[in-house]
Formats: structure tokens, sequence, C-alpha cells
């Protein structure tokens, strides 16, 4: 599995890098970009872009294990992104299966998904279904915590020692929820009480118990929260 984070400050301060970066890529995400209503949007939509076609170009066969890489926009030859699918014949085109998960049309070897919050865009490759969620760090309502939290979750959180712990661990099981529904498709219709995210295994347990995918998780520049989840 690969994980791609990019910081999108970088890019909005460059109106010549977003032009280099905008042109690069594919005529859906092109249209997609033109679509969002606000800049700062545009730039996250941009970016995540810019990812997709990273992990596609970087992508090997057979690769084991797990990596991490920050992006930093203005390292990279943009330029290079046409030249490599224009040799392919092929583009990064993305359709929707069950549930509306994303998928590559061309690609269908390499499972993907983005997130992005706060300054930050994440994207994860995969051959294998795949989910991925980012949090920055944020306060979440009591009300809201019931409603996505499994009992022996909340049971944790009540043990914290102070506000700033709790609203740490809420938002990591947050990202980690995130993760899984995103990795099955699922999104909101499924209730992320009925799941057990088991922090001690890095597994994901279903109303029954039973081990249904696993997880990673770590915090990127201490208030970012980040959930890599598979199967």
């Amino acid at each position: 599995m690969k994980l791609y984070i990019m910081d999108i400050k970088e890019v909005e301060k460059s109106g010549i890098l977003e032009e280099r970066m905008f042109a690069s890529l594919g005529k859906q995400r092109q249209e997609k970009i033109e679509k969002c209503r606000h800049d700062k949007d545009k730039i996250r939509s941009l970016c995540a872009g810019a990812l997709l076609c990273l992990g596609v170009m970087e992508w090997e066969e057979g690769e084991n294990g797990f990596s991490l890489q920050e992006m930093e926009a203005g390292k990279v030859n943009w330029e290079m992104f046409s030249e490599f699918f224009g040799k392919a014949g092929k583009d990064i085109t993305c359709d929707f299966g069950r549930n509306g998960k994303p998928f590559f049309v061309n690609y269908p070897q390499i499972h993907f998904n983005l997130s992005h919050s706060g300054d930050y865009v994440a994207g994860a490759f995969d051959s294998r279904p795949v989910g991925v969620d980012i949090q920055i760090h944020r306060k979440i309502k009591d009300n809201m915590a019931r409603h996505f939290l499994h009992d022996k979750e909340l049971g944790a959180v009540a043990l914290q020692e102070n506000e700033t712990e709790k609203e740490k661990l809420l938002c990591r099981l947050w990202a980690i929820k995130e993760s899984y529904v995103k990795l099955t498709g699922e999104g909101m219709k499924r209730s992320m009480k009925e799941i057990l995210a088991d922090r001690e295994s890095g597994k994901i347990k279903n109303e029954k118990g039973e081990v249904v995918a696993g997880f990673r998780e770590m915090i990127w520049r201490e208030k970012y929260y980040i959930s890599v989840c598979g199967f």
C-alpha cells in the first residue's frame, strides 16, 4: 500500500504552479475542478487529481508493505504526466461502482481512495480495495460522538484524563471509522456505532465481534490524524 500526502498551501501561493498542474491533468479532472465553486475546493480537487496521476505513474506490480510519501508540488515535473499517459495510450478516467465508490477505468488493477482536511490532501493506493481518511484536530460534540462511537469506544473516551486527550481520541476514532466505510463504499448507509475499532490489534470488528478489516493509523504534523483501512 502506498500513501501520498500533499500540502495545498504551496499551490495556493503560486498561480504558475497551479496552471502547470491543471494543464497536466486529464479532461475529466479538469472539468471536476472547474465545477468547484470555491477557490480552496478547486485547489483541493487539483491536488487530489495530481495524487491520482502520481499513484498510477509510480505503481509497481507485486509491491508489498506500506510506504508514505509527502509530495512537494513545486518539486514535481508536471509536464511528464502528458508524456507518461500519452505513451501508455490511457488516461486517468474514473467511474463509480457499487455504493458509488470510484475506480480507475483504465487501471482496474490499482485501487485508490482520497481524503482531505485542512491544508492536506491524502491518497492511498493498493492492489486491493482501500479506504483513507485524514482529520484535522477539532472538537467533536458529545451528541455526534454518541452517534458514531461503539459502547466500548465511549468507555475508552470517558477514561481520558483531560479534554485535549478526549478530543485526540475522538478524532482518531472518527478517522479510523471513516476510512472503513470508505473502504467498503457504504458511507452513511452504515451505522458506525455497529463497528468497533480495536486500536490495540489494528482490526475493525462488526456487531458480531468478527474481524472484517485491518487499519493503520498515524499522527501527521502533530494535529492531523490519518487512517488507512484494507481487507
